[in-house]
């Protein structure tokens, strides 16, 4: 596929520096075993990639747990609480863990979450949060790692390796889909560059060197967007400087 050029040619660039491309997947909004749902298990593990899957504990049908439990590549996250908009009007943005209420409240929730993961997965639920629309008030970071939480995933390239005292951040990097355009794919060529942009910004040295993320969110996909995350998925896997990282891996990353 020719617009992959830019994600091939700056893979080349970290195989002659003798370096490994890490990269990962997170899929988010997960409650139900759905078409999509399926079809991303079936690409996982078909192609071997590990998916981190932002589950949304409060609409979590009980039916969810045995298809991802049967996916040896799943990996089961928690994605907030209920996806459900605190914020108030004057606000930028939506926000299900900021600080609009009480911050005793929005922590319950995640511990509350955090049950309902365990009752689901068991111990295949890895202690990462991905918050809802990528946005959490750092006042919140403390509490985090009291509940449970070892790995915090946001958006964009991070500050540091850890938000706070044992929390490490691991943020995603290349969303495929347009929130400001009705919510469309943004393409396949757009998809290879925004990996390869992070990609080269770490060969560089202009941002930290975390795995690069490839975020989706398959309820929305089309059929072009599953090819690009197939084409993505295959190139990244099978090019010597490439590799997905699993769960161990991206928390010793």
């Amino acid at each position: 596929m020719k617009e992959l050029d830019a994600l091939r040619s700056e893979l080349d660039l970290w195989a002659e520096a003798g370096r490994t491309a890490t990269c990962w997947w997170r899929d988010d909004d997960a409650d139900k075993p759905d078409t999509p749902v399926r079809r991303m298990l079936d690409l996982s593990g078909e192609t071997g990639a590990p998916v981190f899957i932002a589950v949304v504990p409060a609409k979590a049908v009980d039916d969810l747990s045995a298809p991802m439990l049967d996916c040896p590549t799943a990996i089961p996250v928690q994605h907030g609480w209920a996806h459900q908009d605190h914020s108030t009007p004057e606000v930028k943005g939506k926000w299900e863990l900021g600080l609009h209420r009480p911050a005793d409240a929005v922590l319950g929730e995640l511990r509350q979450g955090w049950a309902r993961m365990s009752e689901l997965f068991g111990k295949r639920f890895e202690p990462m949060l991905g918050p809802p629309w990528n946005r959490i008030d750092p006042a919140l970071f403390p509490h985090l790692p009291g509940i449970g939480f070892r790995i915090l995933s946001t958006f964009a390239p991070r500050p540091g390796p850890e938000a706070t005292y044992g929390l490490k951040q691991v943020n995603g990097h290349c969303d495929i889909i347009s929130w400001k355009r009705d919510r469309t794919f943004i393409g396949a060529e757009k998809t290879a560059n925004r990996m390869a942009e992070h990609l080269e910004l770490r060969r560089t040295g202009a941002v930290e060197d975390e795995p690069t993320g490839l975020l989706t969110h398959v309820w929305i996909n089309d059929e072009a967007a599953w090819a690009a995350m197939r084409a993505v998925i295959d190139l990244v896997a099978a090019h010597p400087a490439g590799r997905w990282l699993n769960w161990a891996e991206l928390e010793a990353s």
